[in-house]
């Protein structure tokens, strides 16, 4: 008979084997029994290690080793946060610090012979078996896992999936076919969320994102992968370590190791709306994405659709001989641990058009390694490392154009500048910007923040817009005040003209569109401020509804709709209707403080202002280098610019 303690035990452990059944795992008992025999089952299948939050021992005991046994799971939807609570509780979770796992010590041989033995067949099944290697075999199809996951039965689940998708879909057993099949189909059927993510105290592996149905660009790459390679097809973990002109972010994308370039055409940076791809470097999508000509935009305005790229790495299952070397030959202070690893690989040349670039030291200098660095408000961010060769030169091959860069070197984690920053232009010259004391300027800021295609594209439909005075509520008899006959990209004002005083006013999208409105008020021609009215809309003759958003003051806030009423009170001869479309927030807005910075081998503060008007002026800055704009009141997306012909110009 169980004391209370052994039937506590019992039935938490049927409860745990009952959840990972449900996930599609299963505990293996016999492994630890099972040496790995790496010798017969392939010379790059070394069982590696697992890392994950929760302590070795209480994941053991609790949880088992993760094997996916099944494809088809009996846990409905439903039902999955309360099975995902009780796996994640009954473990002992260490936040922020990985635990080590090695492989070894839950994988046998029959495991690892599996993985090869369908690798294998997946592969010399594949029509496209000719144009493998044997090392992106081994790099690229045979590994039983892609990062420090834990391992799975992915490749026998998916194996068979693919079996039944070519039987069903012949069209699709060609190489190309397969790939565009799941970088589409496979990629979108995770959701772009984390609502399940802190359940799993490890890198998401297969089971989980197959279960979860969810996760971010780089789980979706991974889940894209698993499929690929269990079809035969070498499926790279391509990386892009951080954007050239975006907030910090790590980019991932699935490319094939037997091809040389990965895309159609080799991106350029250049913010040329026919090079972009979707999910890659498209700031927006092109299903949903507006181009403006060039007299849309006022020109103190350019809208950014394309994420610029600076480097391309690939994530490779061995070591590379190169970057071993690197480490190795390298002080360990002068090593950015969070760029440089071992096991990647240089790919940008397969994704974009690049030049090389050189920065120096003296000969002989103090330092081995440079980096060159984007910005990003918590810091710069090296993506790019170069060795200095004793005469003083490192030289970085292969960038992406059209970037400005800080060369910095690294000491003990921490970075610093070791040149003036430079952008490499689209024909592969080098622009140092100096901070020039002798020649300063004046500036009109009207942004903190690039205007990228998203936020742009909320003022398409309020081209054509009319605005319609009247004293019927019905608007029976009506005047038209005004037509937009452009777009207004933020606080616009729009001048009225007619002598005759109205008590409603009306705003009304072209032919029924959606118009996306912050702000809207109405000014006399007796007034500055606006004309007090009530927030209501009319319907059939009855007032109803309420559009709070439109006159809360708050441009974070906006309303939809096909029209837009106002109610004045009384006739009121206006002389102005201003409106401000869904926005970023990223213009300059009254009553915000701001605080301008500009570069001289560190960030100078050029003064403080808090803001009366929908712009910022600044009188006597130094000339000829990068500049950041603050909002000290919040948010947190700002970028550097520099200043050329009184405009922006953003990095």
């Amino acid at each position: 008979m169980y004391n209370d303690f052994g039937r506590y035990l019992l039935q938490y452990v049927v409860l745990i084997r009952r959840i990972l059944l449900g996930l599609g795992l299963i505990l293996l008992t016999n492994c630890m029994q099972c040496p790995v025999d790496v010798e017969s089952t392939g010379k790059l299948q070394t069982a590696r290690q697992t890392l994950s939050f929760a302590d070795p021992d209480s994941l053991l005991k609790f949880t088992g080793y993760f094997m996916h046994q099944k494809p088809d799971s009996d846990i409905v939807a439903a039902q999955f946060p309360e099975y995902a609570d009780s796996l994640y509780t009954g473990m002992k979770i260490i936040p922020f610090r990985f635990q080590q796992i090695e492989d070894s010590t839950y994988l046998d041989s029959s495991f690892f012979s599996t993985n090869l033995k369908l690798a294998r067949q997946a592969l010399t099944s594949s029509p496209w078996r000719e144009k493998i290697s044997e090392n992106d075999f081994d790099e690229y199809i045979l590994p039983y896992k892609i990062d420090d996951e834990l391992a799975d039965n992915w490749r026998a689940v998916l194996y068979e999936k693919n079996q039944l998708l070519l039987k069903t879909n012949p069209q699709l057993n060609n190489a190309d076919s397969l790939y565009a099949y799941h970088t589409k189909k496979t990629y979108f059927a995770l959701r772009s969320s984390n609502q399940f993510g802190h359940y799993y105290p490890a890198q998401a592996n297969y089971s989980w994102l197959n279960l979860s149905r969810e996760g971010d660009c780089a789980d979706r790459c991974r889940y894209v992968i698993y499929h690929l390679r269990a079809a035969g097809l070498p499926a790279t973990y391509d990386y892009i370590p951080n954007w050239g002109n975006r907030p910090k972010a790590q980019h991932t994308f699935v490319g094939l190791a037997n091809k040389k370039q990965q895309l159609k055409k080799r991106l350029e940076n250049s913010n040329d709306t026919s090079k972009l791809v979707d999910d890659f470097n498209a700031a927006m999508t092109s299903k949903y994405r507006p181009v403006f000509s060039q007299g849309d935009v006022p020109s103190n305005l350019t809208v950014q659709y394309e994420k610029t790229i600076p480097k391309v790495y690939r994530q490779t299952w061995s070591k590379q001989p190169r970057m071993e070397d690197l480490v190795t030959s390298v002080p360990k202070g002068q090593i950015y641990e969070k760029l440089l690893r071992t096991n990647m690989l240089d790919v940008t040349d397969q994704y974009l058009k690049t030049a090389d670039a050189s920065v120096w030291q003296r000969p002989f200098g103090q330092w081995d390694m440079a980096y060159l660095a984007t910005f990003d408000i918590s810091g710069w961010t090296p993506v790019a490392f170069a060795q200095f060769g004793w005469w003083g030169q490192a030289r970085f091959k292969s960038m992406g154009k059209n970037i400005l860069y800080l060369p910095m070197v690294c000491k003990n984690q921490k970075l610093l500048p070791v040149a003036v920053p430079f952008i490499l232009n689209n024909n592969g010259d080098k622009k140092e910007l100096n901070c020039n004391y002798d020649q300063k300027i004046d500036m009109r800021l009207i942004r903190k923040f690039p205007l990228f295609s998203y936020t742009a594209a909320h003022v398409v439909d309020l081209k054509g817009c009319i605005v319609y005075g009247s004293n019927d509520y019905r608007f029976g008899e009506k005047e038209k005040l005004a037509e937009i006959d452009y777009y207004p990209f933020f606080m616009d004002e729009i001048e009225i003209h007619s002598p005759k005083k109205y008590r409603y006013v009306k705003v009304e999208a072209p032919d029924g569109k959606l118009i996306r409105l912050a702000q809207l008020a109405c000014y006399s021609d007796s007034a500055d401020t606006p004309v007090l009215h009530n927030d209501v809309r009319y319907l059939a003759g009855k007032i109803r509804g309420h559009y709070g958003h439109l006159f809360d003051g708050d441009l974070n806030s906006y309303t939809l709709g096909r029209m837009f009423l106002v109610d004045l009170g009384e006739p009121v001869r206006l002389s102005a209707i201003r409106i401000c479309p869904r926005n970023d927030t990223n213009y300059i807005i009254p009553g915000n403080q701001y605080e301008l910075f500009y570069w001289d081998n560190q960030w100078q503060s050029a003064g403080k202002q808090t803001a009366t008007n929908y712009f910022l002026e600044y009188r006597n800055v130094p000339s000829g280098t990068i500049y950041w704009l603050r909002c000290l009141n919040g948010g947190r997306e700002e970028r550097i610019f520099t200043y050329e012909n009184n405009k922006q110009i953003w990095w």
